[in-house]
């Protein structure tokens, strides 16, 4: 059963998308429509396989919080039986933190005094950044040696390997510099990727490179931004050896509810500030593909 305790509401101080999606969502697991509700929140079939002995029987909205282009959504939810840590049986307070955004509206739906400060909406430090962009474009990088990533004999996944390639380099703290045809060359290009990747790709011919054959210049093409739903589990500097550890858990749902992996970056830093990708470990797999939302 689902209540909304506050009677008469004519405005929304959030997004009405995103509070029709909650009732939805819930709406749905009241009646143990567990594939109805996965949909709702996940791009694959099966990720909420493992919740096939919750039965939850109510959803009562306690209080609503403003916060700036957000609301907390402080809410009791009633469990009667359940074999899965998340959902515990009896009824416990939730809390989901919800946005103004369509295509992401909520940042996560948790049990309170649980949160999760996801990549997208977080304040992230630069070399974090810079992982979030790698987990986001390139998220199959593994080890110390990324050449496999630029795979030759197969020109259309190597070319989108590129493409992603150019805007991981935005977020590598590479010295500014004008987009011009000398600048954004190949050669340029080459220059970055061995400094940022240690990849030598001097041996391609980037000019059949999508954005090179748009633009004259080795720029991203116009897809619009992707991102992976993440959040970062630790994130340390080694000064001594003057290199970041940034440890990532990776979603395959849009509400923080499954965990799909987790990946710890290494990463250097180069005479010029720039950032260095040294290795790739992937400490935890479930199994389900990651989630990613684009605009």
């Amino acid at each position: 059963m689902i209540r909304d305790t506050v009677d008469g509401r004519t405005q929304l101080p959030f997004n009405g998308f995103a509070m029709y999606n909650l009732k939805e969502l819930f709406g749905r697991l009241t009646d143990g429509q567990w594939e109805e509700a996965e949909a709702l929140v996940c791009s694959t079939p099966g990720v909420f396989d493992q919740f096939a002995g919750v039965q939850i029987s109510d959803f009562v909205i306690r209080e609503l919080e403003v916060q700036d282009e957000k609301t907390m959504v402080y809410f009791d939810l009633t469990v009667e039986e359940s074999d899965n840590p998340l959902f515990a049986v009896g009824t416990t307070p939730w809390v989901a933190k919800l946005t103004s955004f369509d295509r992401n509206w909520a940042e996560y739906i948790l049990p309170q005094g649980s949160s999760v400060s996801t990549c997208y909406f977080a304040s992230l430090q630069p070399v974090e950044q810079f992982c979030f962009r790698l987990a986001s474009y390139l998220p199959d990088l593994r080890g110390t040696d990324f050449s496999a990533c630029f795979d030759r004999s197969d020109p259309y996944v190597m070319y989108q390997a590129v493409d992603a390639a150019c805007v991981i380099l935005n977020s590598a703290g590479l010295p500014d510099v004008p987009d011009t045809p000398e600048t954004k060359s190949p050669a340029a290009f080459c220059d970055r990727m061995e400094a940022v990747f240690g990849v030598d790709l001097r041996d391609v011919d980037l000019t059949q490179y999508s954005g090179y054959q748009a633009y004259g210049m080795m720029v991203p093409v116009g897809k619009g931004g992707r991102w992976v739903y993440a959040a970062i589990a630790e994130s340390t500097r080694d000064e001594a050896h003057n290199r970041f550890t940034v440890t990532m858990d990776l979603y395959a749902d849009t509400v923080c509810w499954v965990k799909a992996q987790t990946l710890r970056y290494t990463v250097g830093v180069n005479e010029d500030g720039s950032f260095r990708l040294l290795e790739v470990e992937q400490l935890y797999d479930s199994g389900h593909p990651l989630e990613m939302g684009s605009v």
